[in-house]
Formats: C-alpha cells, structure tokens, sequence
C-alpha cells in the first residue's frame, strides 16, 4: 500500500503536463527566433563592412591616381588594377547575389522602384558584359557602379548641368565629363534659392554599391521635387564612395542625401 502510494506520488511530482511542454517549447522557439534575428543582422553588418572597407580603398586608389595623372580620373575602375588595386576581390560585393557578373542595380530593387535607367544596360557596367576597349578586361567581375565611367551620358542629364553662360559643349558627353561638369556647375537639384550651387567633392558619388538595398532605410529625398518641397521619406540605401575618398550611406537617388549635421524641412 504505502510503495503504491509512493511511486503514484513520484510520478506526479516529475511528470510534464501538456501545458507545460507547450510553455517550454513556446520559450524555445522565441529564443531561437531571437538568435535567428541577431546572426542575421550580424551578417548584413559584417557584410556592410567588409562592402565599406572595399569602396575606401578605391577611395584611396583614385585619390592617387588622380595625383599621378593630372587630375585626371580613369575611365573604368577596372583600370585600377594591378597597380593601384592589387586584389580582384574587391571589385566584387559580399551582398551581390550576381557575384559582379550582372548589374550593379539588383533587378528586384529597380523593378520594386520603378526606376529603370540607362545604368541598367550593360554599357555602364564594369564587368565581362561590357565589351568596351578601354576597361580593364581581366577584371570581370564587378559590382559597382562606377559614376565617372567612360560610357556615354545621355543627353536628358547633361541638359540639366548649369553650363557657364548657357553654352553647352557640342557632341555627345562620357558619364565621366558630366560628373565633373556636374561637380564644377551644379545642376537644377543642386539649386538653392535659385541659385546653381556646384557639388562638394564629398557629396558626389564616384562609386556606388546598391546590394545592400534591404538592409536598413534612411531618410532622404526621393527625386528632384521632393528636395524642393522638402519632403523627406524613409528611403533605401546605397554605399558610396565620394569624389573626395570619404564613404557615406545615402538614398538611392544620392543628391537626397541627408548628410551628418543636415536636417530634412
């Protein structure tokens, strides 16, 4: 009788009850989507950084490349390679899914944006789908874009550049010879009170990254007239590399950008 009574009172006293079990596994199953959260946000970060390390020493390569050239930028950043840049890995992202062998603006984020551009033809990417003579053939894999390239600007963007006395150069312009022109001049976005004000060296993108489009949103100006009206939004993000070798995180369309000490209207 009194075993009987024992072994019935030691299984209840170490049994789980259904309850129980679903608690427990409740608790588990939030610790592990917590864990899931955390390891992939240190991913993107890692990713970002490494991203980040990579345009700084392009920074840097091109800040010397231009005092061994007069000034002068190179067509491609290809071009870099060997001499400047020692490593072909770095022409190409972490977060490209393409691996530098496609275009450097995702399809997904163009498509979700609505913002199709003639970046987004071949001509302006510096990998092996660009046949053009002057880029640097052994490097064929990359995924930047390169916004001093020697692809031909089209002329609807040159047209906005405020060009000395209105005088625009006769013929077509690389993308190269309209960022500088852009940088020298300014543009309608540029404008403050009416007033053409020509772009800082360390505002203007020389290389930008769009792989890292889903990792965060900032604020910005979506397009030219929201800057005018002053209408920030939470905007996805690019990593750039200004003409002047400093790094920033920036919207997609980059004369949005709400730089440090910088306020939205």
């Amino acid at each position: 009788m009194n075993s009987v009574f024992h072994s019935e009172h030691f299984s209840r006293q170490t049994g789980f009850t259904l309850i129980e079990m679903m608690v427990v596994i409740c608790i588990i199953a939030a610790l592990a989507s917590a864990l899931t959260v955390s390891v992939r946000s240190g991913y993107k970060q890692a990713r970002q950084a490494s991203c980040k390390a990579n345009l700084r020493q392009f920074g840097v390569a091109l800040t010397i490349y231009r005092g061994e050239h007069e000034n002068r930028v190179p067509d491609w950043i290809s071009n870099l390679y060997p001499d400047y840049v020692d490593a072909r890995g770095m022409f190409v992202c972490p977060s490209d899914d393409n691996e530098g062998k496609d275009t450097p603006r995702p399809l997904r984020l163009v498509a979700i944006k609505k913002a199709k551009n003639e970046t987004d033809t071949s001509r302006f990417w510096d990998n092996e789908k660009n046949s053009d003579s002057t880029r640097n053939q052994t490097v064929e894999s990359c995924s930047y874009l390169y916004e001093f390239s020697h692809a031909t600007a089209p002329a609807s963007w040159w047209a906005s550049v405020a060009w000395p006395n209105g005088q625009k150069p006769g013929g077509s312009l690389t993308m190269g010879q309209y960022k500088t022109a852009q940088m020298q001049y300014g543009d309608k976005a540029s404008k403050v009170n009416n007033v053409y004000v020509p772009y800082s060296a360390s505002r203007i993108p020389i290389i930008r990254c769009y792989h890292h489009w889903r990792d965060q949103m900032i604020w910005g100006y979506n397009d030219e007239k929201a800057k005018e009206s002053g209408h920030a939004t939470r905007q996805y993000i690019t990593l750039n590399v200004a003409y002047a070798g400093n790094v920033f995180t920036g919207p997609l369309y980059w004369e949005g950008t709400i730089h440090p000490g910088e306020t939205a209207k």
